[in-house]
């Protein structure tokens, strides 16, 4: 090509910057996309899976990395699975949160983590459940689950 050498490599991680937002862009609303047909099809098995991965260093800094993914898994009779992890090394947060539900009742436990902190913390979520079902919804998700296995 016509371009000299030098101006060529100027834009080089502008471009690749650039590419990486746009895939990333994209990888969210084919996710979203996901979730919406989810809900449309509840007699099917389903996984879908996606995550999201930055790096960056600057100079001798240590390296801030960024790490985000979410799955799901559907069977049918309205059984699913959720998990969604997140892992930000600049904040020194962690998360991780799993979700079974079985058509319109779920239980969420999250677990949070500061690596610089220390600090810990575990929250549920009932849906359309009592805390004191927890443990047989528990069970219940399980049994319907080894339908399958």
């Amino acid at each position: 090509s016509s371009v000299p050498e030098q101006d060529a490599d100027l834009g080089e991680p502008f471009l690749a910057m650039d590419r990486m937002m746009a895939n990333m862009r994209n990888s969210m609303l084919e996710m979203q996309r996901k979730f919406d047909d989810l809900s449309v099809h509840p007699d099917a098995h389903t996984f879908s899976s996606s995550s999201v991965l930055t790096y960056s260093k600057v100079g001798d800094e240590p390296p801030k990395v960024f790490q985000a993914s979410a799955q799901t898994r559907t069977a049918p009779g309205g059984v699913k699975e959720t998990r969604r992890a997140l892992r930000d090394s600049e904040s020194g947060v962690e998360k991780l949160a799993i979700g079974h539900h079985l058509r319109e009742r779920g239980h969420v436990i999250k677990k949070s983590r500061n690596s610089r902190t220390g600090d810990e913390e575990m929250n549920q979520e009932f849906i359309n459940l009592d805390e004191t079902e927890a443990q047989s919804f528990d069970e219940e998700w399980q049994k319907e689950i080894m339908k399958f296995k």
